[in-house]
């Protein structure tokens, strides 16, 4: 049996050990922007930031969702863990965010791209630095180069690439590069493919390629709008239910999710033992909602034009369908904000229980794209 004082030695030595380890994995993703214009959202911590606040100088952090309006741009500089830093130019009709993750010893930032536009540009990463962007169709990998990704109305993605090379890979896990000289695109129906496209061409190709998607989509609007209402009508339900978890796990998560907040290892790991399941649930179901959600606020606008009008089951019409979206849409959006502060939160008290992989890393199945991606298919088939 052991002595008081050598028990009181070995808690001193695990408590020395716990202080160590958790700093190791303290490890963070910041940004600053570095030019701001027209209308520009920012969400943080559960709440839409003051938009007199978001300004030059303004500090970005992990979680925080940026959605560009009609006329807004924002470019961004982040600082990763190693000290390398990328510029991030985010176009008109853009959202996203991004989180820091772990990987196999690596410190993975991990964009999610829910629609829109977003040129970066990349410092050749060193250290264990690794960038990886997500979008509906596709997950592009970098380690140091200057490219572009463009989305589509109907869940198409572009990459072009002035510098380097980005791999491209679909939900099947086939892997396409963008590199100067040739584009990657995916698109509803079709295998990611890549195309012959010389460097000084970029911005014309692009131009033809959002007009020409443009077109696929207004041409099939009904089909397109149907397939991702019917994904919204089969998910919604579940994340509400996954949300209500989630906030039964908040009281835990904020007194021991903080980043200041420090105490007994067994208690750190007990808490996070005790929140795990309802992380877990939301992480499975939240890649796939949140794109579908974003995707048909971007459709909202085309139907409000008259396009896609129709029914999206036998007893419901896209007018009712939309009407209830409106009205719910602005609740979702806090929502959606709320469940990534309450990810941030567990990404603290995580690393504060020791670090190592974590729950949160593998959101998006094998090739990190969403499983289950909306039905809309497109009748014209290109």
């Amino acid at each position: 049996m052991m002595t008081p004082v050598l028990d009181k030695k070995i808690f001193s030595i695990l408590i020395i050990i716990f202080l160590i380890t958790g700093s190791l994995f303290a490890k963070t993703v910041t940004g600053t922007i570095t030019f701001i214009e027209g209308y520009v959202d920012l969400y943080r911590d559960g709440e839409l930031v003051d938009w007199d606040l978001v300004d030059i100088g303004f500090g970005v952090e992990e979680f925080d969702l940026i959605e560009t309006g009609e006329d807004g741009l924002v470019e961004i500089e982040l600082k990763l863990p190693s000290g390398s830093r990328s510029t991030l130019a985010v176009k008109p009709g853009t959202t996203f965010y991004f989180e820091m993750l772990e990987k196999s010893g690596r410190n993975r930032t991990s964009f999610q791209m829910l629609g829109g536009s977003i040129s970066f540009k990349v410092q050749k990463l060193t250290g264990n630095d690794t960038l990886d962007v997500h979008t509906e169709s596709a997950v592009m990998g970098v380690r140091g180069t200057e490219f572009e990704i463009t989305t589509s109305p109907e869940g198409g993605i572009l990459v072009l690439c002035n510098e380097g090379a980005v791999s491209c890979k679909d939900e099947q896990g086939r892997e396409r590069y963008s590199k100067p000289g040739s584009v990657v695109d995916k698109v509803p129906n079709k295998q990611i493919s890549s195309y012959s496209v010389s460097t000084e061409d970029l911005g014309l190709y692009r131009n033809y390629w959002v007009s020409s998607r443009d077109k696929v989509f207004r041409s099939g609007a009904k089909v397109f709008i149907q397939g991702y209402a019917n994904q919204y009508l089969l998910f919604e339900p579940k994340f509400s239910d996954a949300f209500s978890a989630l906030l039964d796990a908040k009281a835990t998560l904020e007194r021991y999710g903080k980043e200041s907040s420090s105490g007994n290892p067994g208690v750190l790991f007990k808490a996070k033992m005790e929140v795990s399941p309802a992380i877990i649930k939301m992480r499975s179901i939240m890649p796939i909602f949140e794109m579908v959600f974003y995707r048909l606020k971007e459709l909202e606008t085309y139907h409000n034009e008259g396009l896609g009008v129709g029914s999206i089951t036998d007893d419901l019409s896209s007018t009712v369908f939309f009407n209830s979206f409106s009205g719910k849409k602005n609740n979702i959006s806090r929502q959606l904000a709320e469940v990534r502060y309450l990810f941030k939160l567990y990404n603290n008290l995580h690393n504060a229980a020791g670090g190592g992989p974590s729950i949160l890393e593998s959101p998006l199945g094998g090739s990190g794209v969403p499983s289950g991606n909306p039905p809309v298919s497109s009748p014209f088939g290109n």
